[in-house]
C-alpha cells in the first residue's frame, strides 16, 4: 500500500469487520470504533500495532 489511508480504508482493504480488527489489534472493539471515527486517539504502542498488522508506515495512515 502506498498513499494515505484512514483506519477504515486500512480496515476495508482486509476485508475485515471492527471487530475482527480490534481483535487483531488485541483492543476493545469500541477502542477501534473510537480510533476510527475520530473521536480519540491510539496510544503510542496501539498506533505501532497498527502499522505492523496493516504493514502500512505512520506517515500512511490518516489518525
Amino acid at each position: 500500500m502506498s498513499g494515505k489511508y484512514t483506519l477504515a480504508q486500512l480496515r476495508a482493504g482486509k476485508n475485515w469487520s471492527q471487530a475482527n480488527t480490534a481483535s487483531a489489534l488485541g483492543v476493545s472493539t469500541n477502542s477501534w470504533f473510537k480510533w476510527e471515527n475520530g473521536i480519540s486517539f491510539p496510544t503510542q504502542p496501539n498506533v505501532d500495532k497498527i502499522l505492523r498488522v496493516f504493514n502500512v508506515k505512520y506517515d500512511d495512515v490518516i489518525f
